[in-house]
C-alpha cells in the first residue's frame, strides 16, 4: 500500500474540478469556489472607466464559505438546490456562481471534524454548568 492511499485505497488527497452546468448531478457534493457579483460603478472610488459611472461593475471572488460541502438536491438549471451538513438548504444561481465538485472522502472529513467539534463544544458546557452548581 503506497503512502497515498488509506486502507480502503482511498486518495488522501485529491483535486477536485471545477463542473459546468450541466454537469452537476443529484446526490453529488459541490462547494462554491466563485462568486460573481454587481456593483454599480460610482461605488469605485476614483474610477476613471471610459464606461458611463451608472454602468455596473462584475467582479469575481472566492466565498468566505468556499469548501462548504452541498448535496445536491435538485436542478433546474441555471438553479440548483442543496443542503449543507448541518441540513441547511440553499439555492444557487449557476449565472452568479462557479462550482466544483467535491469527493465522498472530503466531505465525511468534514462531517466528522464538525460532529467532534460539537461533542466537544457540549461537553466543555456540561463542565461548565457542573461547576457552576458546585459553587
Amino acid at each position: 500500500m503506497s503512502a497515498a492511499t488509506t486502507q480502503s485505497e482511498q486518495p488522501l488527497q485529491t483535486v477536485s474540478r471545477r463542473l459546468a452546468a450541466e454537469d452537476i448531478q443529484i446526490g453529488s457534493y459541490i462547494t462554491v469556489v466563485q462568486q460573481i457579483s454587481e456593483l454599480v460603478s460610482f461605488l469605485w472610488l476614483g474610477d476613471t472607466s471610459p464606461e458611463g459611472r451608472e454602468q455596473p461593475v462584475l467582479y469575481r471572488h472566492t466565498p468566505s464559505n468556499c469548501g462548504e460541502p452541498y448535496r445536491v438536491l435538485a436542478v433546474c438549471l441555471p438553479f440548483v438546490f442543496g443542503e449543507d451538513i448541518r441540513g441547511e438548504a440553499e439555492t444557487f444561481d449557476l449565472r452568479q456562481c462557479e462550482v466544483t465538485q467535491l469527493t465522498a472522502g472530503y466531505v465525511e472529513a468534514v462531517r466528522q471534524q464538525r460532529q467532534e467539534s460539537i461533542a466537544e463544544k457540549s461537553t466543555k458546557k456540561r463542565r461548565r454548568r457542573k461547576k457552576k452548581k458546585s459553587r
